[in-house]
């Protein structure tokens, strides 16, 4: 697991540093919501939409080649710990707590067909 909290070094010729600039692409390395990188090649994401939590694995072994491309779409915490369970990416305690750390549902639950009565009542 690698959290990538640093700012890259500043470059050779001119001594500035790089603007890291985050994507709004979840097939990214750099796309903005990431929540957890597990192995070299997986991670979990909150879509862009913040609906969903998507267990992601790289296309291509070297890194910077291929894209990410989701493998499971889950809003439950639970079924998110299941899966990345089930996948062998929670193999570190960290990673365990990360997801721990998350909120039960990323929703709330959507009303019942017929729940609500039209006008109001």
């Amino acid at each position: 697991m690698a959290f990538h909290f640093k700012a890259p070094p500043p470059l050779k010729y001119s001594g500035l540093t790089a603007v890291y600039n985050a994507s709004h692409r979840e097939r990214d390395d750099n796309y903005r919501n990431v929540i957890l990188h597990t192995l070299p090649r997986w991670r979990i994401i909150l879509c862009r939409n913040a609906n969903q939590w998507i267990i992601q694995k790289r296309s291509a072994e070297p890194l910077n080649r291929g894209r990410w491309l989701g493998v499971s779409y889950v809003v439950s915490r639970d079924k998110l710990i299941e899966l990345s369970t089930t996948l062998g990416l929670l193999s570190d305690a960290t990673a365990r707590t990360v997801l721990d750390g998350l909120p039960e549902n990323i929703r709330p639950p959507c009303p019942k067909l017929g729940q609500y009565k039209a006008g109001g009542e």
